[in-house]
């Protein structure tokens, strides 16, 4: 099936029947060849004339999609549902969507091509936070005027004041096979069905490590989902908490009750360090144990050599974040200076996100930046009155974009890398007892008056 190209983004327009067997007759190689050297922006899939789709066929279409956006770098997914559709496709994916979901073609070229909405408003709307501002930055990036519906109520009344509104919208990412979140500092891995042997193939040991990296203290799995534990899946809870214990790392499982667990595997659990808890808000009602996890500072730390794969990417990651600062904050950032040094941050006003960067590449990314230009950046995040919690969560959420978009511009390069969830601090003197912190590339730069630092290390 010829593609339709209309402004920089080419759409299938199929109708019918959406399975395992049709699938291939819509995106053919010679389409993808074809799209290839076209080098559209955008790669969609009209679900309009569709009357039924299945998961397989949804399947292949994703695959395809994704192979294309690796050959050049094309926004992809599906677009022209309604709400029902929508529900759907997510419930069937439900263990993570690496495609985007646009609800009609008009707002796909909101996200890509070549029509120009600059000062054209736009509200947004989902119930998933994450993905409201991934929708919010990406729209802000192209100059639209954005505001964030705070709640369902809110967007309902403000809609009509607008000249788009966006909901049932998903900006797809390749999710962990084992879910990740965070939340107050805590990463939080979530588990399904049968915990067993096979949590070794599907839990990511090198994020987890990088986790631990950047400055994450206190892991939490939660059982709610899971039906029983063998001693295999119990084992390798105590060898997470027994390996982490060195670094000061607290394991934590909620929702592992008695009926999904012998008392014996239980005791063991237990003997291993790790604490148990019916289920997350209880955990999360230790306000004053999470509060007092700090990092211990390493007496032995060795000479770090900073490679030449750190220092070839690091104009790459400093042209990344300081495009999305200044479109997002509206200030210039002026670089003062770049140094291999220890990182030095002398502010105690800053705010600093520290990312995990591994697989082709292992390296530490920190972007430090005063409270005021953090407000700034993450404005459109943030309701009009907010908390530093709310402050902090933001910035992560920014943080992650970045983070995104460095990983967009490496593969471009041919470097696959992965990176972890974004540690965020508010006490300097926490960031400069990371190990990571003793060594590194130090870029300096001003925001008028006002210091920002990134800081690349092994």
């Amino acid at each position: 099936m010829n593609p339709i190209y209309k402004n920089g983004v080419a759409i299938f327009y199929p109708n019918g029947f959406l399975d395992g067997n049709n699938a291939t007759s819509i995106l053919a190689p010679h389409d993808e060849s074809e799209i290839i050297s076209k080098k559209p922006e955008a790669v969609f899939v009209s679900l309009r004339k569709i009357l039924f789709f299945n998961k397989k066929g949804m399947n292949y279409l994703a695959q395809r999609l994704n192979a294309l956006k690796d050959e050049c770098g094309a926004f992809v997914g599906f677009c022209d549902y309604d709400t029902k559709k929508y529900e759907l496709i997510l419930s069937m994916f439900q263990d993570g969507i690496n495609f985007s979901l646009i609800e009609s073609e008009d707002i796909v070229f909101l996200f890509a091509g070549t029509n120009n909405f600059e000062s054209k408003s736009v509200i947004i709307y989902s119930d998933d936070n994450s993905q409201k501002n991934q929708l919010a930055i990406s729209l802000i990036e192209r100059k639209l005027e954005v505001k964030i519906a705070q709640n369902r109520q809110e967007f309902e009344k403000e809609r009509k004041k607008f000249d788009f509104i966006v909901y049932n919208s998903y900006i797809g990412n390749i999710e962990k096979r084992v879910s990740i979140s965070i939340r107050n500092s805590v990463v939080i891995y979530t588990l399904r069905d049968f915990l067993d042997s096979t949590i070794v193939d599907i839990f990511d040991m090198r994020y987890h490590k990088n986790s631990i990296k950047v400055g994450f203290r206190i892991f939490c799995f939660d059982a709610t989902g899971v039906s029983s534990v063998n001693i295999h899946g119990a084992n390798f809870l105590s060898k997470i908490a027994i390996d982490g214990a060195e670094f000061g790392v607290n394991i934590v499982i909620c929702g592992l009750h008695s009926e999904k667990i012998t008392e014996v595997l239980s005791q063991d659990l237990e003997d291993a360090g790790i604490l148990i808890y019916d289920d997350l808000e209880s955990f999360f009602e230790e306000k004053e144990m999470i509060k007092d996890v700090k990092i211990e500072a390493d007496m032995s730390k060795k000479s770090i050599h900073i490679d030449k794969k750190i220092i070839s990417i690091l104009p790459n990651i400093i042209e990344v974040a300081v495009h999305t600062i200044e479109v997002l904050s509206g200030k210039k950032a002026v670089k003062t200076d770049v140094k291999i040094q220890e990182l030095n941050i002398k502010n105690d006003k800053f705010i600093v996100s520290i990312v995990g960067i591994y697989d082709d590449v292992d390296a530490v990314f920190m972007l430090a930046m005063h409270r005021d230009d953090a407000k700034a950046v993450c404005k459109i995040l943030l309701p009009e009155k907010f908390t530093d919690e709310e402050l902090f969560y933001a910035f992560s959420e920014f943080s992650n974009v970045i983070g995104g978009k460095i990983k967009q511009v490496l593969k471009s390069l041919h470097i696959e890398i992965e990176t972890t969830m974004p540690r965020i601090f508010d006490e300097v003197s926490e960031v400069q007892k990371l190990k990571s912190a003793s060594k590194g590339i130090q870029a300096n730069f001003k925001i008028k008056d006002r210091d920002m630092i990134l800081f690349l290390s092994n």
